[in-house]
């Protein structure tokens, strides 16, 4: 995680050495309104999707579905200095029957830095416990699931993107709002997406009397996948008045660095090539003094170890609202000014 912070980091020095404290032309203003001279602080809620399916390679109906027991969380987002903060911790909303599920506890980070042309954050997502669904399973009435308490998965990562028609289109207005979109335009992206998706538990994922028929990685209980990604996109955002909506898709190949380890084995290390998709949905106000959005951003993963296979679709709803308030004093200054030259 402090590797990421220190590339998101460098991103914002090397755009302030390139001299990208800029004056706000005339083309940007005709299209976008910025808000850089304000800071802002409004209540966060977020719905997380960290669920995950372990399928046989061999028969796509030997499967196991892993679940948590608590996917929202709620904290605080505030925008000072140019930088957006996002907290929240796992709340007990919608949460189901604890003797029936079991318990999760939820926590979640993200950090985003942002430019004109750049639109870049680090974020580390934090599960324990989940319990287990397969096909043909039959749970008596009142009766617990099985249970995973010592299961422990962990997602964290960073995404940096590059976007073409950055005088006439934000990605900070539907996402950020420290601008505003005045007039509906889109443009052609290219991001690279860093991230890294481990699990680890006390025993293996599979129950031991399906080992012999399910195929070489039946008996894993650690794995970590580590993916670099490099994919062209586009992003659009429709506007009326002061009313959005935003629509992104970016999708490309990606490289995976898969590491697994089995109960009585030691350690083994493969290379993977795929593909990883990564879409994002915003709509709400962008007003000049108030703001709120509802977002929803997902990325996928299908990746193959020994004979069995790991799929998740990471899926964020992102609920955003606050006031701005015009920045005093040191507050006017921006990140990229404490950095050491």
């Amino acid at each position: 995680m402090r590797g990421l912070v220190l590339i998101l980091v460098f991103a914002l020095y090397s755009e302030s050495a390139a001299g990208t404290i800029i004056k706000e032309d005339s083309t940007r203003g005709v299209y976008l309104e910025s808000y850089s001279q304000y800071f802002f602080l409004g209540p966060l809620i977020k719905k997380n999707n960290l669920d995950f399916d372990i399928v046989s390679a061999d028969d796509a109906k030997k499967s196991y579905t892993f679940k948590s027991n608590n996917s929202f969380s709620a904290g605080f987002n505030i925008n000072v200095l140019d930088v957006n903060l996002g907290i929240a911790f796992g709340m007990p909303l919608n949460v189901k029957s604890e003797q029936l599920y079991g318990e999760s506890d939820v926590s979640d980070l993200q950090l985003t830095a942002i430019s004109k042309k750049w639109f870049a954050d680090v974020y580390l997502q934090k599960y324990n416990g989940f319990y287990v669904q397969f096909p043909d399973q039959v749970v008596p009435k009142d009766q617990p699931f099985p249970q995973r308490p010592d299961l422990i998965t962990r997602n964290s990562g960073m995404s940096f993107t590059y976007i073409f028609n950055h005088e006439r289109f934000s990605l900070k207005a539907p996402y950020l709002f420290s601008e505003r979109q005045k007039v509906s335009k889109g443009s052609l992206l290219f991001s690279y997406v860093l991230s890294s998706f481990s699990l680890e538990a006390d025993s293996a994922m599979i129950p031991s009397s399906r080992w012999v028929d399910w195929g070489a990685g039946a008996e894993t209980n650690q794995l970590r996948i580590t993916s670099l990604g490099f994919a062209p996109g586009y992003s659009h955002t429709f506007v009326i008045e002061k009313f959005f909506l935003n629509l992104t898709l970016v999708f490309g190949p990606a490289h995976y660095w898969v590491r697994h380890k089995e109960l009585f084995s030691p350690a083994q290390n493969d290379i993977r090539i795929d593909f990883y998709s990564l879409g994002r949905i915003g709509l709400g106000y962008n007003g000049d003094r108030f703001f709120s959005g509802l977002s929803f951003a997902t990325q996928s993963r299908n990746v193959t170890y020994e004979r069995t296979i790991l799929q998740n679709t990471i899926g964020t709803i992102r609920l955003v609202a606050g006031f701005r308030f015009k920045e005093e004093g040191f507050l006017k200054r921006k990140a990229v000014d404490f950095i050491p030259r």
